[in-house]
């Protein structure tokens, strides 16, 4: 380990260098000819650069007397280990001497100070704004602290000081909203999340910690209503509680029923009903069971629109005794195997085929005479599009779908799976935010 004597001759070649490759712009700081050594520093071979922060100050920084006639007269530097951005998997450290002043006036001593290192801190600017960087990234902040060689909690300040809250303007709203919620983390103070996007950009407008009805209208009443009233159009899903808040807050706001819900409301019906005649069958016989594993097995190819089913390649299906037939003549089948079932599907794909025609009339009049045959839960969820039939009639009309805001929902996840969870809903925002380019670092 060099001690200040052996360092305090500056080497004018080696100080450009180094300079630049630390990326150094303070000419207060030089570097002599032994800058640079291997050390070991918490049992690992570190790469130390020497450094030296001299300059003569201009007044006192504790009482502020100007300093004149000797004021402040310069005591022995005293060294400080500075983290550095890590050099090829190599942990680095500048271990800079810093000059200490003494008032004569006041009688405090002080330290030499730099941009490159923020009071009291031992950890490089440049290496903080390397992490906000990788915040950027799809990296959990255990990674990235693992990466620099620094603690989470390190990672976690620089996220909270170099990316500051989204600005809230009170007049603006786009004029067509997508609402939806997701799971958030353990400190939120609602089940769900909220979070809304305009429409026709996709961009997220702002994430909220509560879905609840009085926290979102307390926090719309926050935007004008000037604002509020622009907005015409808000998609959501068939939650009933925005039903009634949506009027409340967007007094010339029409509501839509998002595309993707009312498909999956349709779908799961019918799935629901494979399973139940899948498990009517007696388990005991032996062709009732291999109706069973076929019901159990080949629920895809019920689920499909009957048009995107093959009818002219042939191929091997495994449970068909090695025959080679086509996906449609499986279908086939399978609707042999219970007569409700085959109604059921019926009903699926005329469903399916008024929506792909975009004509609610036809879509409503369907579910309006359902079939005795059909069994009491199918027709309930089927019936449950009833209560939205205004809101999916008018969203046949539009082309606003949750679709962009699905996959918000999607990057959501992927960020709180590959971070093994958020303990603050503060930070999950942040991360998303930053994720859509919404936060940038000050």
């Amino acid at each position: 380990m060099l001690q200040y004597k052996d360092i305090k001759i500056k080497d004018q070649n080696l100080d450009v260098g180094l300079k630049n490759l630390l990326n150094i712009k303070d000419p207060h700081i030089f570097f002599s000819a032994q800058a640079v050594q291997k050390e070991p520093i918490h049992h690992r071979m570190t790469n130390v650069f020497y450094g030296v922060l001299t300059y003569t100050p201009k007044a006192c920084e504790c009482c502020g007397l100007i300093n004149e006639e000797n004021l402040l007269i310069k005591h022995s530097p005293k060294a400080s280990d500075i983290q550095l951005i890590p050099y090829q998997e190599v942990p680095s450290v500048l271990r800079l001497f810093k000059q200490r002043f003494y008032c004569k006036s006041c009688h405090h001593t002080f330290s030499a100070r730099t941009y490159y290192i923020a009071k009291d801190c031992y950890i490089s600017q440049a290496l903080k704004f390397a992490i906000a960087i990788d915040l950027k990234k799809k990296l959990s902040m255990k990674d990235i602290a693992l990466r620099y060689g620094v603690s989470f909690k390190t990672v976690e300040r620089v996220l909270d000081t170099f990316y500051q809250g989204l600005k809230f303007n009170p007049n603006h709203l786009p004029k067509h909203l997508l609402i939806d919620e997701f799971k958030g983390t353990k400190d939120c103070e609602g089940a769900m999340c909220f979070i809304f996007s305009d429409a026709q950009t996709g961009k997220i407008i702002d994430i909220l910690d509560d879905r609840r009805n009085f926290k979102l209208i307390a926090y719309f009443q926050r935007f004008t209503q000037q604002a509020r009233k622009r907005v015409q159009h808000v998609v959501m899903d068939m939650n009933s509680a925005y039903g009634k808040m949506i009027p409340q807050v967007f007094p010339k706001a029409k509501i839509l029923v998002d595309h993707f819900h009312i498909i999956q409301q349709i779908s799961r019906a019918f799935n629901q009903q494979r399973i139940r005649s899948m498990n009517q069958l007696d388990k005991k016989s032996a062709q009732q069971m291999k109706d069973y594993r076929k019901l159990k097995k080949y629920w895809k190819q019920l689920q499909k629109k009957h048009k995107n089913l093959g009818y002219d390649h042939l191929k091997q299906f495994p449970l068909f005794r090695q025959k080679y037939v086509t996906e449609s003549e499986v279908v086939d089948y399978l609707l042999t195997i219970d007569p409700v079932l085959k109604a059921s599907y019926d009903v699926y794909q005329d469903l399916l085929d008024a929506f792909e025609n975009g004509k609610a009339q036809p879509f409503f009049a369907i579910i309006d005479q359902l079939s005795p045959l059909l069994e009491e839960p199918f027709k309930k969820s089927l019936r449950h599009l009833q209560k939205y039939r205004k809101e999916i009639t008018l969203s046949f009309t539009q082309p606003y779908s949750n679709g962009k805001l699905e996959g918000k929902n999607n990057l959501i996840k992927v960020i709180q799976r590959i971070a093994f969870g958020f303990r603050s809903f503060n930070h999950l925002r942040k991360r998303v935010l930053i994720q859509q380019g919404l936060l940038e670092i000050l």
